[in-house]
């Protein structure tokens, strides 16, 4: 862990994980349950130990909340209980989801109407998308408008369909364009 998730009680069932910042606690529902044989569909392949909390959702926590506390140290405590009553539920809901996934021979699955994808492959995306829309909600959508310069070491902010382009009003200002025979 880092020192921004040290003192977080990750993973235990209780609504306070501590505190973020000078003044700001975090508040998530992020319980996860003892690793155990009997529920784990990758026991077998878990190279994690095997006691305690289970270590693949507890790593995936850490890493989910290191990198929402590091790039966002802005937002307050309203935003970060939204965040953690909200949106980790539904990451923990998907981690569980992609456990089962990895424990699939195959991505098929065969019923009497024949063969078709398993439904937890629907269901990720179902998740994936949700966990999307809640982050757009919030407004902390990542942006990967900026795209590297091919000529040169600088990044080139090409815009998006959301937000359009931000060099527009500096390229029609500075464009010599002739207004004769603008009739209005």
């Amino acid at each position: 862990m880092n020192s921004i998730t040290d003192s977080l009680k990750i993973g235990e069932l209780t609504l306070n994980k501590g505190t973020v910042r000078k003044d700001v606690q975090m508040y998530a529902w992020d319980a996860i349950r003892e690793c155990t044989e009997m529920r784990c569909p990758v026991f077998n392949m878990c190279t994690y130990i095997k006691r305690g909390k289970c270590a693949v959702q507890v790593k995936y926590l850490e890493a989910l909340y290191q990198s929402i506390l590091s790039n966002y140290k802005y937002l307050d405590e309203m935003m970060l209980f939204k965040i953690g009553m909200q949106i980790i539920p539904l990451y923990i809901q998907l981690v569980k989801m992609q456990i089962i996934e990895m424990s699939l021979e195959s991505p098929m699955t065969f019923t009497e109407k024949g063969f078709g994808m398993h439904p937890v492959y629907k269901e990720i995306r179902a998740t994936l998308t949700t966990i999307h829309s809640m982050w757009k909600d919030l407004d902390l959508c990542f942006d990967f408008a900026k795209k590297p310069d091919p000529s040169g070491s600088s990044v080139v902010d090409t815009g998006d369909a959301e937000r359009g382009d931000p060099q527009y009003y500096k390229s029609i200002s500075e464009s010599q364009i002739s207004r004769k025979g603008v009739i209005r």
